[in-house]
């Protein structure tokens, strides 16, 4: 059976109802590295985001039967969201990464992409955790707002709310950098 005409839901309900291995494998792929990509967004160390990306995945298969209505996207980042919530508070030794930090050389025709980015990630990095969070999964996870509202538990005009406050705060801590650059 193929699974590339069918929506998350359906497929995910494949997955319910006869715990189809191939529908997990297809659903898994869908989401692989956007799950992923959370967890290391959210933890930002790769092998506890790759713990947390595993627990996950169990997670969603071994609570199949709790879903049966709404976004499967929704319900799959609400539990991947709850899941870097937990092994944040679980951390018990936190240290501080001294990053080697690698600044371009003046001559380097790339130094001004470079040092935009490391202050796009600077900004989205600084953002309150309600703001990064909805802004995130707007533009990395590709959710919608309903999605995006669900997965946070707010309404949709908060979550269309966040994700603008945030490109604001962003455009604002950016804008002296865009002006030297013009």
């Amino acid at each position: 059976m193929t699974f590339d005409l069918l929506s998350d839901e359906e497929v995910f309900a494949v997955i319910r109802d006869k715990n189809d291995e191939q529908a997990f494998t297809a659903l898994y792929r869908r989401y692989d590295k956007r799950v992923y990509a959370y967890c290391l967004r959210a933890l930002g160390n790769h092998e506890e985001a790759q713990d947390v990306f595993q627990l996950v995945m169990m997670t969603i298969y071994d609570k199949r039967q709790a879903f049966v209505d709404g976004s499967f996207a929704a319900w799959l980042f609400t539990i991947t969201r709850n899941s870097c919530l937990k092994a944040i508070r679980n951390r018990k030794n936190t240290t501080e990464l001294n990053e080697d930090i690698h600044t371009p050389d003046e001559h380097d025709g790339r130094s001004a992409d470079f040092m935009l980015k490391d202050a796009l990630q600077h900004a989205i990095k600084h953002l309150a955790d309600e703001f990064r969070e909805a802004l995130e999964l707007r533009y990395f996870d590709e959710l919608s707002y309903e999605e995006i509202a669900q997965t946070l538990g707010i309404s949709v005009s908060l979550a269309k709310v966040r994700v603008f406050r945030a490109k604001q705060q962003i455009t604002n801590h950016l804008s002296p950098i865009l002006n030297e650059l013009k």
